[in-house]
Parts: C-alpha cells; sequence; structure tokens
C-alpha cells in the first residue's frame, strides 16, 4: 500500500467510531488502488452509461471510492460498478446510481445520498433503503460484524414489530448514534446489540433484533418483549446447538395454552419458506432458560431448549418410519446417517402437484406423483428430495398452460443438490436420471427405490469398511463371489449391481455416468479381502486400472524374497504424477501397498 493510498485509508477511519476502526481494521479494511479513479474518469463512466452525474455519487466516490473489506466481501468502487453492475430506481422512481457489492448484495446511492441494498436474486428484487450516508452503514456493517454469525453460544431473538428502544430501557443498554439513522435504531451495552430493522438482510427488515452471548440477557429480553412491550411474534436462533434427530412417533405433547400463557409466551415468526409454520418461544419460571417450538399442521416438527448447559435441539422429523417400508435396512441405516428427515412443509399433495407441474408444462409422471406422495419433503446431506419443494421453490413461476402443451418425453426432478449442480430426474417409465451442470441426463437406475437403495447402502458402512478400491472394469460378480458376498436385488437393475455381507461391499457400474466407463468399488473391513478382491479382478480383467484407498503406503524396496501378490496400473491422478503402478507385496500377515 502506497503512503498516499494510508493516508486516504486513515482519513476514512478517523471519521468513524473507535469501535468500527477496530473492527473493521481487523477484519483487513484497506484502498483497492484498482477501485479508486480520478472524477473526470467517473463522470465519463457515467455519461458512457447513460446516467446523471449525481453529486452525491461523486462526492461518495471522494469520501469511501476503493475502500475493501475482504473479510466481508464489501468493495466500494462506483466507477466498476457503474460500468459492470446493474442500474436501478428507486422506490420512488428515481435513478440509483452503482456504488459497491458485498457478498449476495449490491448497493446504490440516490441523488439525496441515500444508500440502497439490493439483493443478487432475484434480480428484480426492489431497492432497499439501508443508511443516510457511507460513514453510518460503515458504522452498521461494523456492529453486525461482531455479532454475525453467531458466535458459538450466543443467541439472536427477532421479535415484531419494532421495540427496540423499550427492550433497551430494560436490558440497560444506551442508543449507538453513529450507526442510528431514519432507517435503523441501534442500542448496545458490551457485547449486547439491539436493532430496530436489519440493514443487511431482507428478512427482519420490519423486526426488532437482540444479539448477546448470555443467556440472561435473551430471558431478560424475551420476558420484557412479551410483558412491556408487547411484542406479538419472536423466533429464537443459536449457534451450535446439539442435534438430535427423531422420528415423528417420538415427539411429546406441545405446551398447553393453559401453560404457553401462564410462561408468558410470544409466538413463533416464521422465516422465509415457512409457512404454515406456528410454534411459541418463552422463558420458564425458576432458573434462566428458553424454549422454542415449531409445529406445522399441528404436527410437532422441533423442541428447542437453552439453558446453562447450551442448546439443544429435538428434530422430529426424521425420516426412519417413511423409509423403512421402502428400502433395506442397511440403506435406511446409511440415509439416517446422512441425517435423512422428511419436512412436511416441503410436500404436496396430488392435486397441487399436478398444478405446478402444468404451470411449468412438465408432464405430471406416475413416478414423481408417487414419489411425492410417499417421501415428498425428505432431505439428506446436500439433497433436497420431492418434485414439489423442487419446483416449487424455481423463480418466476409462470401461469398454468393448457396441458395439451405438456411434452411427455420430458423429465420431472425429483432430487435436487441444495447447493451444487447435480439433480434426479424421473421419465415416464419411472426410470432415474442424473443431471449435472456439464452432463447430459443419463440414466442411473429403473426407479427411484432403486436409486436410494444404492445412496444409502453407501453411506451404511462408513468408518466401518475403512479399505477400498475402484477398478476400471465389470468384475463385481467373480469379486462378490470370491468374497462371499450376497447379492443384494433391491439396488440390482440393468445399470448398477450390488453385493454385500458383514465386512464387504461391492457395487458394479455398467457405465459410470460421467466418463461412460464399466467401474466396480469394493470396501472391506480387513486389508486382506481388498487384496482378494484386487487379485480376482486382475485375473478376470489384467489390464484394468485400479484406485486404492484407506491403506498405509509403503516406499520401501522389496526385499529379493518378499512376494508380489499383485500389480496394477494406478487409475486417476496421484499426488507424484509418476507413480504409474501399484504393487502389492507380502501375505496375509502383513501386506506392503507400494505405488511406484
Amino acid at each position: 500500500m502506497s503512503t498516499q493510498v494510508a493516508e486516504d485509508l486513515n482519513t476514512i477511519l478517523e471519521k468513524l467510531s473507535e469501535h468500527a476502526r477496530r473492527t473493521l481494521t481487523a477484519l483487513g479494511v484497506q484502498i483497492e488502488e484498482a477501485g479508486r479513479v480520478d472524477e473526470p474518469t467517473l463522470r465519463d463512466t457515467l455519461r458512457k452509461k447513460g446516467l446523471p452525474e449525481l453529486d452525491a455519487a461523486i462526492q461518495f466516490h471522494r469520501d469511501v471510492g476503493g475502500l475493501s473489506v475482504p473479510a466481508l466481501s464489501l468493495t466500494f468502487a462506483t466507477a466498476r460498478r457503474v460500468a459492470h453492475g446493474p442500474t436501478r430506481s428507486t422506490p420512488d422512481g428515481e435513478v440509483a446510481i452503482p456504488i459497491g457489492r458485498s457478498g449476495g448484495a449490491a448497493y446504490f446511492i440516490d441523488a439525496r445520498g441515500v444508500l440502497y441494498r439490493m439483493r443478487d436474486a432475484p434480480r428484480d428484487k426492489e431497492l432497499t433503503p439501508v443508511a443516510a450516508d457511507p460513514w453510518t452503514l460503515l458504522e452498521k456493517i461494523s456492529l453486525l460484524a461482531t455479532v454475525e454469525p453467531l458466535a458459538k453460544g450466543a443467541l439472536c431473538l427477532r421479535l415484531r414489530p419494532y421495540v427496540g428502544a423499550a427492550l433497551a430501557g430494560a436490558l440497560g443498554a444506551e442508543p449507538a448514534v453513529e450507526a442510528t439513522d431514519s432507517f435503523h435504531r441501534f442500542f448496545r451495552r458490551g457485547s449486547l446489540v439491539i436493532v430496530d430493522g436489519h440493514p443487511l438482510r431482507d428478512e427482519g427488515e420490519r423486526d426488532t433484533l437482540v444479539w448477546t452471548p448470555t443467556l440472561e440477557d435473551a430471558v431478560a429480553a424475551l420476558r420484557a418483549a412479551g410483558s412491556a412491550c408487547g411484542a406479538t411474534g419472536a423466533e429464537l436462533t443459536t449457534a451450535g446447538a446439539e442435534l438430535r434427530i427423531e422420528p415423528r412417533r417420538s415427539a411429546p405433547e406441545p405446551p398447553s395454552p393453559e401453560v404457553l400463557r401462564e410462561d408468558g409466551a410470544v409466538a413463533l415468526l416464521a422465516g422465509a419458506g415457512e409457512e404454515g409454520t406456528s410454534g411459541h418461544v418463552w422463558a420458564p419460571p425458576g432458573p434462566p432458560r428458553l424454549e422454542q417450538t415449531r409445529l406445522f399442521a399441528g404436527t410437532l416438527l422441533s423442541w428447542e431448549t437453552v439453558d446453562d448447559q447450551g442448546a439443544r435441539t429435538r428434530d422430529f422429523t426424521g425420516a426412519e418410519d417413511s423409509l423403512s417400508p421402502l428400502l433395506t435396512p442397511r440403506a435406511v441405516r446409511g440415509l439416517l446417517r446422512l441425517g435423512a428427515r422428511v419436512d412436511p412443509r416441503r410436500k404436496g399433495e396430488r392435486a397441487s402437484l399436478e398444478r405446478l407441474l402444468s404451470c411449468w408444462e412438465l408432464p405430471a409422471h406416475e413416478a414423481a406423483l408417487d414419489f411425492e406422495a410417499r417421501l415428498g419433503g425428505l432431505r439428506f446431506a446436500n439433497v433436497q428430495w420431492g418434485p414439489f419443494g423442487i419446483v416449487g421453490a424455481w423463480p418466476d413461476r409462470p401461469a398454468a398452460t393448457e396441458a395439451a402443451s405438456v411434452d411427455e418425453g420430458q423429465l420431472v426432478p425429483i432430487g435436487a443438490e441444495i447447493l451444487g449442480s447435480v439433480s434426479y430426474a424421473v421419465d415416464a417409465e419411472g426410470t432415474v436420471h442424473l443431471e449435472d451442470e456439464h452432463l447430459e441426463p443419463t440414466p442411473i437406475a429403473v426407479s427411484w427405490p432403486v436409486c436410494l437403495e444404492r445412496l444409502g447402502a453407501a453411506s451404511a458402512d462408513e468408518g466401518e469398511l475403512p479399505c477400498s478400491c475402484r477398478i476400471k472394469a465389470r468384475v463385481g460378480l467373480a469379486v462378490a463371489a470370491a468374497l462371499n458376498a450376497a447379492p443384494v436385488p433391491e439396488g440390482t437393475d440393468q445399470h448398477a449391481s450390488m453385493w454385500y455381507r458383514d465386512g464387504i461391499s461391492v457395487l458394479e457400474v455398467a457405465a459410470d455416468p460421467y466418463n461412460r466407463e464399466p467401474q466396480t468399488a469394493v470396501a472391506a473391513r480387513r486389508e486382506g479381502d481388498l487384496v482378494i478382491a484386487l487379485q480376482v479382478a486382475l485375473q478376470v480383467a489384467p489390464d484394468a486400472a485400479v484406485e486404492v484407498f484407506g491403506v498405509k503406503g509403503d516406499p520401501s524396496p522389496p526385499a529379493p524374497e518378499e512376494p508380489v501378490v499383485a500389480r496394477a496400473r494406478v487409475w486417476g491422478n496421484t499426488w507424484d504424477k509418476a507413480q504409474r503402478e501399484l504393487c502389492i507385496y507380502g501375505g496375509p500377515e502383513r501386506y506392503r501397498f507400494v505405488w511406484r
């Protein structure tokens, strides 16, 4: 950083409170020279985009142009945003100039100098006023950076309507005038932070939020909000809560209305995507404790408790009861290990799903309707299942169309990664196809139960079968026979075959979806069984390449009398490109795996 840039940064920081200076410095605040341009260049950029040369935008660039906080993905670079960012209008129809962005959002300024925020998706989201000037915005961002994301053990209460001033009085918090303007009011007392309206979130714009590391403050805030302040809704958020997923049959009866009234319970504020959810938040008499229930259609979904032992959540959406009639116990065990749950809020009735598919001009394949009826709302690992929840979450839903326009040959999604590009879809015959960003739809199973059987089996023995290998050939039948593994008909079809016994798992895939080549995967508890699998595989397919995992390599040279029990080409990338061969030496007492 040049001397001039360092001086400019100090000039900016000197205009902020000590708390903001300390926080932003800890977060690596800097000035990006690439984000700073001279005033004539900025004016020229505005003219080229057909935008007015607003004095407020020019002054903003003079004040904080080029400021960047990498830890928050925050950058103020007016010229760059004007050249490459979107242009928008304020809610009053005035022109707004793009001046910066942070993670998931863009910032704008109008002729009065008011700053606005717009999240990245959906693109047509209205601009939300966020601060009266850049200094107040930086103060707000600094305060929020100290409480979000929640540290382990910290608590956040969301309350409706605005009750910030009353809560601050009850909790002894003082106004944080440096972060307060006509859009948001902040209050502080040590690590306790209260704000009317969340500046950086769409959810919470109409609510008061309370962040605190102490349970006593949270209990006092809730009691004050429910009694003295007249809050009509509340939601408790914790960090690092111990989660226990249980089947629905183990759910207790929710507290009676009489008990809730006696404990001063406040109705639950359902979050985005939780339409139809109800519940309560309350602080029972006695030692500091918070309770929160979440229900849907009268069914208890979860019960969270926070006390001096920490935060614990009992989740009653466990999928065991839904999966057991459809899959083998081993597959059910595997999916439960992945956290399989069935959320009734993500499930749709048959008629609702048919209407939704029609809106998107998708066929109502019976396999998709059957999946929704049995497992709609299923979720495990990073995948959401059920066509109603998946298609219903697509943006920009079109109007209903005539059924005649539907192409029956189209695939209907039944599973999709929440963060990622992998999805699963069924055709008219019920065959499951795998789709990915760079992969054409590829059939992987004759039905969705077979697909789920394989996915569950793959995780059922995690940690119990530490040795594994992949062989680039169809050798599953021979390997399974040598290891006395029995066929698993529930997971076998023309696309893949499964065999299993205690301590051994074999999966043969006719064609891997990504490289279209056959593959056999073997997992074993003992190294000796893995060696047998490799020996048999190489007898059937001598030129097959292999990958081996979960065994310790030994680079020492073999003794003259040490036998070679298996030798194979290495498949895939290795940490050393020169290692292209695997040799296994020794015998049942001790095997040595040598890559060279």
